[in-house]
């Protein structure tokens, strides 16, 4: 990823809607740090209404935790989920 993605999006949020399923999922994923300085990618699932499940994964560095970050979004936005608008800052 860019130095202006890594500073400016450090979380995605997407959602995947389709009535026809009765589905309405959330999906988030955002880089994060430890207090020890290892890097690693948190997401959070679930059907919206939900508080949903969440999961830490931790890599050795901060390019390897990118390319995770990248390959979740990239999996998800082929499954069909759409990035929603991110909010701006205050």
């Amino acid at each position: 990823m860019s130095s202006w993605v890594r500073r400016k999006l450090m979380q995605f949020d997407m959602r995947r809607v389709d009535p026809s399923r009765n589905m309405n999922r959330f999906y988030s994923v955002e880089l994060t740090k430890d207090l020890f300085g290892a890097h690693g990618v948190h997401r959070q699932w679930g059907r919206f209404g939900t508080w949903g499940r969440h999961r830490f994964d931790w890599y050795k560095s901060l390019p390897e935790a990118e390319r995770a970050l990248s390959d979740l979004v990239k999996q998800k936005l082929a499954r069909g989920y759409l990035l929603k608008p991110p909010v701006p800052d205050a």
